[in-house]
């Protein structure tokens, strides 16, 4: 069984910061001077939405100081360019660290993709209790365990082996149900994964043991694992809750009311609290499902965003609204950000009116250059009608001024990406090529927009020839089926 490591990555992030005591991260990156580093906080473990909490510019001696106020322990990621490291902090702590990181890796637009990360060493060897190593520690021992006890599927592990593991695991670290304790309800719960998946069949023994009492531990990454997991695409499985009625209540009535009776038929959904926060999964879940409305399920989170009785559940409700949303035709969309090759602010003004494709490359990707001649003919035959901007993430402006020196033939719009990689996170362009379309008004009209070498010449045509084309010219599925 693999699990990651504590330094390396957590998959599930914490519950939204709030105010408390001060948590500080200081030490050295002597790798990155110069550039900014930042602190994050997870909002929730449903959308994991980020919040950037602090940043600084590391010095010319690799030096940076970070500050916020945490009132729990959570997960926090720091990040500098696109290279990140995840660990969990506890309130009123500092924390002196030493960060480094592969030179050729920290280059990477997605250096994860290659095993890269922030390689962080803790400089203070007092802190013989601080929770990244107790949890480290735990997580490599559970590691070895199953390893012994179970070699092969972990979904085939036997209710004998399982006990073998809660018995070694047991010698060593505390096992039992704390919620108010972080460490101890991380390893009731990582252990509880495990039982979930040898008693999948058996859903009413898991719920009264793990989930049937008065805590949810949003902040716990762990608890949330094991809570997501039992709870995925619920509302469809459940037995007690009819489809039919399901169906009904949001596709025709939209009333979150009649949903909440629906659902409540099922025993494992009687808690109000749980139930609701397994609504907002599931509707997460279901947008993208075309038997369901998704103006509906818009319209729903939105409801508990603004009524909700549970304040956590307010906040997760608009960032699964935000996140459903964020790339859908007419989203919000600015590129204001960017600079021209003559160091100017770029102006995406100008292009009101007409459709922008935007094609993201650097000088490392050679399909992207690729494409570009793909462009050249487009920009030409399109002229007047679409405006074509090719956008570096080269993460050192003068690549991108002798692209241009070199590539004199491309003669449309190029702007670098100014180095916001917060931009970079919340688009979640990672890979090259990537392409996105712009509407005439400069929303968004397609986050992934037809790829350039087979479907964007086709897709133009239809755009501004095929006039007499009874299909949409704009409808993706339409595309596809004309290939």
């Amino acid at each position: 069984m693999a699990m990651a490591t504590l330094w390396l990555c957590i998959a599930f992030p914490v519950a939204f910061a709030q105010k408390g005591y001060p948590v500080t991260i200081q030490g050295t990156a002597s790798f990155a001077t110069n550039c900014e580093i930042q602190l994050t906080v997870f909002d929730d473990m449903l959308t994991y939405h980020k919040t950037v909490v602090a940043k600084d510019i590391i010095d010319k001696k690799g030096k940076f100081y970070l500050t916020y106020n945490a009132i729990q322990p959570q997960l926090v990621q720091i990040s500098i360019r696109t290279s990140r490291a995840e660990f969990y902090v506890e309130p009123g702590r500092t924390y002196d660290f030493t960060i480094d990181m592969d030179p050729q890796l920290f280059e990477q637009l997605d250096p994860m993709a290659y095993g890269g990360f922030l390689q962080i060493s803790n400089n203070d060897s007092t802190l013989k209790e601080d929770i990244n190593l107790k949890i480290n520690h735990f997580e490599n021992t559970l590691d070895r365990v199953v390893d012994f006890y179970s070699p092969n599927i972990i979904g085939d592990m036997t209710p004998s082996q399982y006990d073998s593991i809660v018995y070694q695991i047991g010698k060593r670290f505390p096992i039992q149900y704390h919620p108010t304790n972080f460490y101890k309800s991380y390893i009731y719960y990582s252990l509880g994964a495990i039982e979930q998946i040898i008693l999948q069949k058996y859903p009413d023994s898991l719920y009264h043991k793990y989930l049937d009492n008065e805590y949810i531990l949003y902040e716990n990454p762990a608890y949330m694992n094991f809570f997501t997991s039992f709870y995925h695409s619920y509302l469809l499985k459940s037995k007690k809750i009819n489809p039919q009625e399901l169906r009904k209540s949001i596709n025709e009535e939209g009333s979150l009311i009649q949903l909440i009776n629906v659902v409540g038929k099922d025993e494992l959904l009687v808690n109000e609290k749980i139930r609701e926060l397994v609504i907002i999964l599931n509707l997460m879940q279901l947008y993208d499902n075309d038997n369901f409305n998704k103006e509906n399920i818009l319209s729903l989170l939105k409801n508990i965003e603004l009524n909700s009785h549970f304040a956590e559940h307010r906040h997760i409700a608009a960032d699964a609204l935000a996140d459903l949303t964020r790339f859908e035709n007419g989203a919000p969309f600015s590129i204001s950000q960017m600079k021209e090759a003559s160091g100017a602010q770029f102006n995406p003004e100008k292009f009101k009116g007409k459709y922008v494709f935007l094609q993201f490359f650097n000088t490392t990707c050679t399909d992207c250059i690729r494409e570009m001649m793909i462009l050249q003919d487009l920009s030409q035959k399109y002229k007047g009608q679409i405006e074509f901007v090719s956008v570096s993430l080269d993460f050192h402006f003068s690549k991108f001024l002798q692209f241009k020196e070199k590539y004199r033939q491309f003669d449309w719009h190029f702007v670098h990406f100014n180095n916001c990689y917060d931009w970079l996170d919340e688009m979640g362009i990672t890979t090259l090529p990537d392409n996105m379309l712009l509407n005439p008004d400069g929303t968004l009209y397609q986050r992934y927009a037809p790829d350039i070498t087979r479907k964007l010449p086709l897709f133009l045509a239809r755009l501004f020839n095929a006039k007499d084309d009874k299909g949409k010219p704009l409808d993706v599925h339409e595309n596809n089926r004309n290939e």
